[in-house]
């Protein structure tokens, strides 16, 4: 999908009481352009501690690529992965945002992310993650230039983690 304009940049966004947060301009702005709906689609990340969120035409994109690699996989008669889409669709949940960008990240996942009252959002290009501050300071497998971009953010916004 060679039109899809893709997630880039970073932003540390404060999360009120009810878990609403505004996805940072650069992230909207890319969502808004890539699908027709003012929604995205938030999971847990496949590998590390924070939250992945895409653009619903992104799923469609998604899907077709999980079944090329099973019909690849009957092709060569390998096993096929028969969880990879009940994963990728089925442990999600779909979140409407505003004008502004506003939405309620979804409880479950923001429990298992261990977001408070921060959020450190980073593109990733087709997604965008979200990581609760102190969890991706406190991983030491996380990238030393994310985690170093997070701790100036807060240190420049005064966020005492």
């Amino acid at each position: 999908m060679a039109d899809r304009e893709l997630f880039e940049g970073f932003a540390l966004q404060a999360v009120d009481l009810k878990g609403r947060v505004a996805i940072p301009a650069d992230l909207r702005a890319a969502a808004e352009r890539n699908s027709d709906i003012r929604q995205i689609v938030v999971g847990l990340h496949p590998e590390d501690a924070c939250l992945s969120a895409h653009d619903l035409s992104w799923s469609k994109e998604k899907y077709d690529r999980i079944d090329r690699k099973e019909q690849a996989a009957e092709g060569r008669g390998s096993e096929v992965d028969t969880r990879a889409k009940r994963r990728a669709f089925g442990q999600v949940e779909k979140a409407p945002f505003d004008d502004s960008g506003r939405f309620v990240i979804p409880p479950f996942f923001r429990m298992k992310a261990k977001i408070g009252k921060w959020a450190f959002f980073n593109g990733s290009g087709e997604t965008f993650d979200v990581w609760a501050p102190e969890v991706l300071l406190a991983d030491e497998n996380a990238d030393p230039g994310l985690r170093e971009i997070c701790e100036y953010l807060c240190q420049s916004k005064g966020v005492k983690l």
